[in-house]
């Protein structure tokens, strides 16, 4: 009896260990599985947080650069930056008003829808800038300029419109004296369609000798200067607005110009878009 009473001890000794390994085993597993679930719920968290973000950036509003108005600048006597003749219902400006500045009762809007990359741009400021700058001296006419990113594809992936665009906004939101200065450097060393377009700093270096402050903080962020509003693309969301709601007014290319809101083809001689325009002001009846 001892003898079987001794098999019958190492016998349930096994079966003891047995349950005690599986019972390891099993608290192994489910030790695993809740590091594994909880894991799984750490990235769960971690992507579901990125996607808020992206989704929250992605519905707020494009922030506007100080001294732009629906999309654009408009421009007077001297080259000083004003309010439009019809400011948009809704918005408001420390900028003077054109009749403070100078601009007659009967003044034109002439609106200018530029790109940066565009070469048509670039020829059409050299034939017609000195008119245009003469005509608003004399205030019969301000200048409406707004910058768009059609051509994008046009710089090997670099987006040069689009940041030659926001580089514009940057400097003018704090600058707004340099900002036919800025336009005529940008237009000077534009890159060739299809090239590479430029670095950020070269688009500094373009503005710096523009007689920008690059160190300046922003007046609609004092948290931003121009440097790091070039950098980190601080006015990409409002090009991108801009230049959508310019394709829904209808704009098909640049440049397009309007007179008092009606298109005009004639950007390719100065003398027939002058007498274009003074034709809409009343100063020329032929």
């Amino acid at each position: 009896m001892a003898k079987n009473s001794s098999g019958d001890d190492k016998r349930n000794k096994a079966r003891a260990n047995a349950r005690q390994i599986a019972a390891n085993q099993a608290k192994k597993e489910k030790t695993a599985k809740t590091v594994l679930y909880v894991g799984i719920g750490v990235v769960i968290v971690a992507v579901l947080a990125v996607v808020g973000v992206l989704v929250f950036q992605q519905s707020k509003p494009a922030a506007n650069p100080e001294n732009y108005i629906a999309d654009g600048i408009t421009v007077g006597k001297d080259e000083a930056l004003v309010q439009p003749l019809k400011m948009p219902e809704g918005e408001s400006s420390d900028l003077p008003a054109p009749s403070e500045a100078g601009a007659k009762k009967d003044a034109a809007t002439v609106t200018v829808y530029l790109d940066f990359q565009c070469p048509g741009c670039q020829a059409f400021e050299q034939t017609n800038s000195s008119m245009l700058k003469k005509l608003a001296d004399e205030g019969s006419i301000v200048v409406n300029y707004k910058p768009v990113s059609f051509l994008d594809r046009m710089s090997s992936g670099n987006e040069y419109s689009t940041r030659a665009a926001n580089l514009a906004a940057c400097a003018i939101d704090s600058q707004p004296e340099k900002a036919m200065d800025l336009f005529d450097a940008l237009y000077a060393q534009q890159p060739e369609e299809g090239g590479d377009g430029r670095s950020d700093e070269e688009l500094l270096e373009v503005a710096e000798k523009a007689a920008v402050d690059t160190s300046k903080k922003l007046s609609s962020d004092s948290e931003q200067t121009v440097k790091s509003c070039v950098s980190e693309k601080g006015f990409e969301k409002f090009v991108e607005k801009s230049s959508q709601d310019a394709l829904d007014d209808g704009v098909e290319a640049t440049p397009w110009v309007l007179i008092n809101g009606k298109h005009t083809d004639k950007t390719s001689d100065a003398q027939a878009l002058a007498a274009e325009i003074l034709k809409a002001t009343g100063e020329f009846k032929g």
